[in-house]
């Protein structure tokens, strides 16, 4: 999934070598920012951030290296100019900061309401259970 990914930006600029590469740095981009999070005691149980922010901002820097004049790119590994490369950088820094203020402007308001955490009677049992299951999906540990 990492290397799907990364690739997805410049898909259709880059040649077929070239994604294989950029899919396979995504895969070493993934394992790190992974390692990271979990160092850094991020709650991200699905490595949601190492899949698709730290990937996806790999991806689209790519691009700006790799990127093939002959199919729309304009790639410093191609053309020698690092115009590309910059443009790319630019526009992972504003997409980095619409989604930051995006994130607050919505979470922020939930946090302060109460309603972006479950209850702790709620995790313990797990929102499966609680919320999602029929009764008999689960076998309960004092019947059986």
């Amino acid at each position: 999934l990492a290397g799907l990914v990364s690739i997805t930006a410049g898909c259709a600029s880059v040649k077929h070598w070239e994604a294989i590469v950029i899919g396979g740095i995504g895969g070493f981009v993934y394992c790190g920012a992974s390692m990271l999070a979990q160092k850094l005691k991020i709650d991200d149980v699905v490595d949601a951030f190492a899949v698709h922010g730290a990937c996806g901002l790999w991806g689209v820097i790519a691009l700006g290296f790799f990127g093939d004049p002959v199919v729309g790119g304009n790639g410093l590994f191609h053309t020698g100019k690092g115009d590309q490369l910059g443009a790319q950088i630019v526009a992972v820094i504003i997409i980095a900061l619409w989604v930051s203020g995006i994130s607050v402007a919505i979470f922020l308001p939930l946090k302060l309401v109460g309603f972006l955490r479950l209850s702790d009677d709620f995790q313990d049992k797990g929102a499966d259970v609680m919320e999602h299951s029929p009764s008999k999906a689960y076998k309960d540990k004092n019947t059986a």
